[in-house]
């Protein structure tokens, strides 16, 4: 009889293990790929999410763009050049376009997830999906989203009369600490400058070609439209 329940006991632990997922959403890598599609013209790029709890980057092949959430829950971007090991800091006063804490954490805005349609869930543990649709006018949203890491698996916005879609997909994730906090490690070390300081360094080469660049956000992702508000539904023009 002990014997049974030991092993009656072990399966019931087995089976809660596999419904629990160890990744730990407020730190870890996760690399993308984007789809770009307007006609028949096709552009592809990469993008890796990076999460260290109060801090997210979005990294691109040129530029890294990083936001720290304030005490106040405002955002504090900093505008990362990959090659060239420099950064531009910017107040949460010095930024167009829409500041929401949950599109730069999961690529996808939440307000746009309240407003979908839960078609289905799948699946357990880490590799539970939860399906969501919207139509909105021209555009439909298909999403994608894996609850327990709060990341994107795919998400796909198709517009049928501009014959545009934009197709995001998760490729890998990573939740070795190590690796995410040597990566803001690296960052940190860059060499920064303030924004609202730039014009007044016109003698440093670098500088000199950031005069005009203020921080409008339609840079990593492709998730923002041309006013640099990012795709929530219901926001476009």
């Amino acid at each position: 009889m002990k014997k049974a329940l030991f092993i009656l006991t072990a399966l019931v632990s087995s089976n809660t293990f596999a419904q629990q997922c160890d990744i730990n959403a407020a730190q870890l890598k996760a690399d993308y790929k984007i789809i770009n599609t307007h006609k028949a013209q096709q552009s592809t790029q990469l993008l890796t999410l990076w999460r260290d709890h109060q801090q997210v980057a979005h990294q691109g092949e040129m530029i890294t763009e990083l936001w720290q959430q304030l005490s106040n829950n405002q955002l504090r971007p900093i505008r990362f050049f990959n090659a060239e090991q420099r950064g531009i800091e910017y107040q949460p006063s010095e930024v167009r376009g829409v500041q929401n804490w949950s599109a730069k954490n999961q690529l996808v805005d939440s307000h746009l997830i309240e407003k979908m349609t839960l078609v289905n869930t799948q699946g357990e543990g880490c590799d539970q999906v939860k399906n969501y649709v919207l139509t909105e006018g021209d555009t439909q949203f298909k999403l994608t989203f894996l609850p327990q890491s709060k990341l994107v698996k795919t998400f796909r916005v198709t517009n049928e009369k501009g014959q545009t879609e934009t197709v995001l997909s998760l490729n890998k994730v990573n939740s070795d600490a190590q690796v995410i906090t040597a990566q803001f490690a690296k960052l940190d070390n860059f060499q920064t400058t303030d924004y609202a300081d730039i014009g007044d360094n016109e003698s440093d080469p670098f500088l000199a070609k950031m005069i005009n660049l203020g921080f409008i956000e339609h840079g990593a992702t492709g998730f923002y439209n041309q006013q640099g508000e990012a795709i929530q539904g219901g926001h476009h023009h």
